[in-house]
């Protein structure tokens, strides 16, 4: 088993990141470790695991693209299965063992793990986590394994490559799918397009990190660009399985591209950072006016009210309503006020 990690200046939380892979109750692992021209102690730390531990390879980039180094530290890889991970994010005591184990009992293609979404405040300590997942699974059959994938992809399980377990020989036929975003998204759905064969295994959990919660998280100027590449290598696959008319096959994918579209209000609104309120407002509604936000709000009109007070200014590209109701969803996250279910 090959797990492959790209670091730029990640220090930090680097140590954690490597020990959560060394520590794994499965011993056959490789990590390669592809350093994207760090500025910061990530070189020496990596030399450092180099050193006393054979299972660790390391992978010199020139520069700080990710998607590069990622090919690179690929080529390297020599298991059977790989696994993706974020520069910041860890795996759970047990995580390969279990998920392995799962993977080769049922012979599948790609092997979903459980996601914990860690949010970490500014002094490096968890604040908040939010789990995804699903029961125990294997999805047999090209019908069964399209609507399974859009289930969990609502779900926010299939979310990028991060922690997903792939056939190495699968991947290495669609890698130049990571060329196309940085969550490894496309490459994941490069893999699903023909597989007969997928699986949630429920024991094992991976975790990822992110810094802040809610709207205190700092403001992230390309989210939304993010959130639209996701969205249309979702749509995508939806393309080459002939689903993107079906509307229970593509009801998923606009839910939650709108749930994501309201935390990238979320964001520009109430995000931490000291861009002016008029340039919060031309960002919020950029995002209401792009033709795939519009798109998948006409989708999911008929159950407008799964998206509380959020919809009708989305809907009417109100920019202002927006960022009224994205502050009213603040206070009453820092209030704790029982008013989320209409927010």
């Amino acid at each position: 088993m090959s797990l492959i990690l790209a670091v730029r200046d990640g220090a930090g939380h680097l140590v954690r990141t490597v020990e959560s892979v060394l520590n794994q109750s499965f011993a056959d692992l490789q990590l390669v470790v592809a350093d994207c021209a760090s500025t910061d102690r990530t070189a020496s730390i990596l030399e450092s695991f180099h050193d006393r531990d054979i299972r660790v390879e390391l992978v010199r980039m020139d520069g700080p693209d990710r998607a590069p180094a990622l090919r690179a530290a690929l080529d390297a890889a020599r298991g059977s299965g790989v696994v993706f991970m974020g520069q910041d994010d860890w795996l759970a005591p047990g995580f390969l063992e279990q998920l392995v184990s799962f993977a080769d009992d049922g012979r599948l293609a790609c092997a979903f793990p459980v996601r914990c979404e860690d949010a970490w405040d500014k002094r490096g300590e968890a604040c908040a986590t939010r789990r995804r997942q699903a029961p125990t699974s294997v999805l047999e059959g090209r019908p069964a394994v399209r609507r399974g994938v859009l289930d969990l992809y609502e779900r926010g399980i299939v979310a990028g490559a991060a922690g997903v377990l792939l056939d190495r020989g699968l991947v290495l036929e669609r890698r130049a799918a990571l060329d196309a975003d940085e969550s490894g998204l496309a490459l994941v759905a490069s893999c699903l397009e023909d597989a007969e064969r997928v699986g949630v295994c429920e024991g094992a959990c991976y975790h990822a990190v992110t810094f802040g919660v809610g709207g205190a998280r700092p403001f992230d100027p390309g989210f939304a660009a993010r959130c639209a590449r996701e969205h249309g290598v979702m749509m995508g696959l939806l393309d080459r399985w002939g689903l993107r008319h079906d509307p229970a096959a593509a009801g998923p994918v606009h839910r939650r591209h709108v749930r994501r579209l309201i935390e990238c209000i979320d964001n520009a609104s109430v995000g931490s950072s000291a861009i002016s309120s008029i340039e919060r407002m031309e960002r919020v509604q950029d995002i209401i006016d792009a033709e795939d936000a519009q798109a998948s709000l006409a989708a999911v009109a008929p159950a407008a009210r799964e998206f509380g007070i959020m919809y009708k200014p989305m809907a009417q590209r109100n920019a202002s309503g927006c960022c009224m109701g994205s502050r009213l969803r603040e206070i009453a996250r820092v209030s704790h006020l029982p008013i989320g279910p209409i927010l």
